[in-house]
Parts: structure tokens; sequence; C-alpha cells
């Protein structure tokens, strides 16, 4: 069963396709176990689904989307991903149905259909079918791979051919059908597993309560870890990821209860937050001679003051920014070894130097009796965070190997489509099915490429566009407004190319948006660029 998901996973087929074959499958379930006399009802198609696809129904993102890889919402998942598709306006999935409705049932040549929309695509394994639709099927021990196929073919009412149209003849395994251990969900590897899902709760910059968001818990663990573990951490994502609210949750768990990463009782890291920009240098980070009472003198910069305040230092949107410039003076002090960074007169004066403790707290000391600290030493309490977007790389300034290897660095993807679709749906209750659909398809188009890739944030903002947009106008207008409101700046930003393939994809995934209100987004895009 392992080697089947893993199969599957590399099946990565638009929302269309997906449709089209989640609907025969369906169909073809209803139809051998004799559900209905007469046509299908919704209820129907979800326990159907529920089936064929609910592999932990305890599970929030229970449901398997076995032909995109992806696990979903396990609630009325029939209604949303098969009833709503193959009831209304023609779709690739009303193909298959008699008058293109899968209360009428499927039309004789469905599989010749499939085949034809499905032609230029990689196939699902027939054995990797079969495990999936008859997983919970008691094999006798000496049970072989044709034996599951038969089993397949008679489960799905399908000859031979039929299922030679729709599947690959890919193997999965030499070996007999089953192994010696039971299969369990509980035994799936992580990266096959339903998602485990951390709802973060964090201040914002002004100290008001926020939206809760949703992060991979995996992703929380290794920031938490991280931290724990070193002084210098850089969050990487694309842009709505949350990395600086991931940054305020952290520092207010570790304000909360310090002692559980390590740190000492009553530590607050009282962050720092500043957003360098590109008229930044090494005299805001780090500090230089100044005018002072008519002479030149040192002044101290953010890093200086952070340590001297026992605060630790958030840079946000650290790539706006030249910081192998702005922090090459400090590349031997990263690497945790004491450097000199300055001297406190333009002639003569005394060193700056900046070092390291093992000792919990900051310490700013005054060796050199000139009434103000000359020597900073970090505790091992302090921590210098940073926030990176890669995709502005091109475009702002990108880290340097030597500045790069000095941080640890936490990735923070962004959601995966049925991890988004569970916090669309629990952030706006309200909001229509179709409003929704669109919202993940369109979140799912960019998703599938790194260039076009953003994080859930960006999306939920067309969310609370439609949720207070006037009820008597066309949905694709509004959903074609409330992207170009929320996304509009990034898609300006993207090239021609990246932007074209983008299109494409959201052309394909079908009722999310249709080729005259993409034209329309397009016109927009290049007013704002």
């Amino acid at each position: 069963m392992n080697a089947a998901l893993g199969d599957l996973r590399g099946l990565r087929w638009s929302t269309k396709f997906v449709s089209l074959y989640e609907s025969f499958l369906v169909a073809k379930w209803l139809e051998r176990h004799e559900r209905y006399p007469g046509p299908p009802s919704v209820e129907d198609a979800n326990q159907a689904v529920a089936e064929l696809f609910v592999f932990d129904p305890s599970h929030a993102n229970g449901r398997l989307s076995a032909f995109r890889y992806d696990w979903k919402l396990v609630d009325a998942s029939g209604r949303k991903t098969v009833w709503n598709n193959t009831t209304r306006s023609p779709t690739v999935a009303t193909s298959i149905f008699v008058d293109g409705d899968i209360r009428y049932g499927l039309r004789p040549d469905a599989t010749i259909v499939m085949r034809q929309h499905l032609q230029h695509l990689e196939l699902p394994s027939a054995q990797a079918l079969a495990c999936l639709v008859l997983r919970d099927h008691d094999f006798p021990p000496t049970a072989h791979w044709d034996d599951a196929l038969d089993l397949l073919r008679d489960s799905l009412g399908l000859d031979e051919v039929d299922l030679s149209r729709i599947t690959a003849q890919r193997e999965l395994s030499p070996r007999l059908l089953l192994s010696g251990t039971e299969w369990s969900i509980a035994g799936l590897p992580e990266s096959l597993a339903p998602p485990s899902l951390v709802a973060v709760a964090a201040l914002s910059a002004t100290g008001e309560s926020e939206d809760d968001i949703i992060v991979n818990s995996r992703t929380a663990r290794m920031l938490r870890t991280a931290v724990m573990n070193f002084a210098s951490v850089l969050l990487v994502g694309p842009p709505g990821t949350g990395k600086g609210r991931l940054v305020r949750w952290l520092a207010e768990e570790v304000r909360i209860n310090p002692v559980s990463f390590g740190f000492a009782e009553g530590t607050d890291p009282n962050p720092m937050w500043r957003t360098p920009d590109e008229s930044w240098s090494a005299f805001e980070m780090i500090g230089g001679l100044a005018p002072r009472d008519g002479e030149l003198a040192w002044s101290n910069g953010l890093l200086l003051n952070s340590l001297a305040e026992q605060r630790w230092l958030v840079l946000d949107e650290t790539n706006r920014a030249d910081m192998d410039k702005i922090m090459g003076p400090l590349l031997t002090w990263l690497a945790e070894q004491e450097v000199e960074i300055g001297r406190t007169a333009a002639h003569g004066g005394h060193p700056i130097v900046l070092g390291w403790s093992r000792e919990s707290a900051n310490a700013a000391i005054d060796p050199s009796g000139v009434g103000e600290p000359t020597t900073f030493v970090a505790g091992t309490n302090w921590r210098l965070l940073g926030t990176y977007n890669p995709q502005d790389a091109q475009r702002v300034f990108r880290f340097g190997q030597a500045l790069s290897r000095r941080f640890t660095t936490v990735p923070v993807p962004a959601l995966s489509p049925g991890e988004f679709e569970s916090l669309l749906v629990s952030r706006f209750p309200g909001l229509g099915d179709d409003a929704k659909a669109s919202i993940i398809g369109l979140y799912s188009a960019h998703h599938v490429s790194a260039e076009t890739v953003l994080g859930p944030a960006v999306f939920l903002r067309m969310g609370s566009y439609l949720r207070n947009a006037d009820p008597t106008q066309s949905t694709e207008e509004l959903i074609a407004e409330a992207y170009v409101l929320s996304l509009g700046k990034y898609i300006s930003s993207f090239d021609d190319s990246d932007f074209d393939d983008l299109g494409r994809r959201v052309l394909d995934e079908e009722a999310v948006l249709s080729k005259a209100q993409w034209d329309w987004v397009e016109e927009q895009r290049e007013i704002l660029g």
C-alpha cells in the first residue's frame, strides 16, 4: 500500500482531470454496490467518496486526493469534489455521463472518452489503483497481484480493455501481494501521511491579537528546535507563508515558558524589529563614527543596542538590503569568534569589541573606563532572527554563501492546496462553495511552480473581499477582482513567461476563471506593472 501511494504521488494532475477520474470511480462504485434505486443523490456521492478515498475519518484532512497527491477535508468531500462538478455546468468530468450529469449514469464509452482526455498524462498503475480501491478487502495469505486485479475489475464493473484504457501497467513489486505486516494509516511515512498541522496564534507588531495561521507541524518543530540550539536563524519561504508571524509566535512562546526552550527563567525576547532597505550600510547594523559635540565618536548600531538592552534582534525581509555588505564585518563574529568592529574615536581611541559569553545574559562592558561600553558579548539567550523571500532574490539582493553559512536556515513552505482548504474553510465558513473552490483553484495553480508559489495569507485576502462583496454581482467577476486586489502586486512582478504559464494552469483548473476574466486580469497586471 505504501508503494501504491508512492506511485500515485508521482501524478500531479490538474483539478479537472482529478475530478474526471474520481467521478468515474464514484459512479462505478455506486453502480456495483447498488446504492440507489434510481438516480444517485449527493448523500450517495459523499458515501462513495468516503469509502474510496477517506483513509482516516478521525483526521480533518484524512481524505486522499490520489491523482494530485494531497490530503483534503473529509467533511462533505463527495459534494464538493464530485457532485458539484458533475451536476452543474459542463466540465471535463461531465463528459463521461449521459446528458452530462452523474444522475443519468455513465456513457457506454466512458473509458474511451477518459482516455482521450488523459492521453497526455501519466496514468496510475493498475496495481496502485487496486491497492486504493481494495485496501479494506481481506485477501487470503496466498493472494497474488492477478487476484487483486481480477477483483478490481469486478469491483468497478470493468473488463480488461476498459481497465487498460485508464491505467498503466507499472509493477509496484514483484513480490507477493501481502506483506507480513498489516498495513495501517498510522504506519505511513510522514512524506505520504495526512498532514499534521499546528494553529499558530500570534500578536501583531502593535500587540493586537491576530487571526491564527496554520503551519505544518514539522515546520513549527524545526523552528522551535533551531531557536533552541542556534544563535542566528533565518526563515526562508515565499510571501504569505507567515514567516514574520511565526517569529512573533515563537518569541511569545519563549516569553511564556523560556525553560522549555533551554533559556533561563525570566527570559523575555522583547524583539527589536527592523526591516532593512537598500539605503542601509554597516553603520545602521553595527555602528560607526558620527559627529558628537564637534568630534567624531562611536555610535552604536542596532546589533549593539539589542545586546545592551537584552533584546533579540529581528530583521524582517532581510533581502531588501545588501546584507553581504552590511554584515561583512560580522562574519567572523557570527562564527562565534571575538572581533574588533571599530574604535571609539577617529584617531586613536579604544577598540569596540564583539564577543560571546557562556552566561545566559548579554553584557555591555566598559573595560577601558571611557564611560561607555566598548565590549559587547552575546549571551546564550540572545538570538538574531531574519526572514527571507527567495522569490525576490532575483529582483532585490541575495545572501552570499559566506553569510548564508552563518545562519541556520528553516524552510517555511507554502501549505499544500488541501492544507490551504482547511484554513480557508475555518476562516470563512459562510463563504459559498463556488467561491471557495475558485480561491482553492487559484491557489493550486500558483502552487505548482516555484516561480509563482505564494503563501496562504495572500489568498485569504480574497475571502475577505468576497465575504463583503455585493451578492448581486457576477461571482466570476468578483473572484477576478478579489484576485487582482489581493495578488496584483505579485503577478505584476512575474516574468511574462511565468505569468503565461500561470494563466494556462488557471484556465486548466476549470470553473475558476473564464478566458474573458483572465484576459481582464492580464490587463490589470499591465497597469500595475
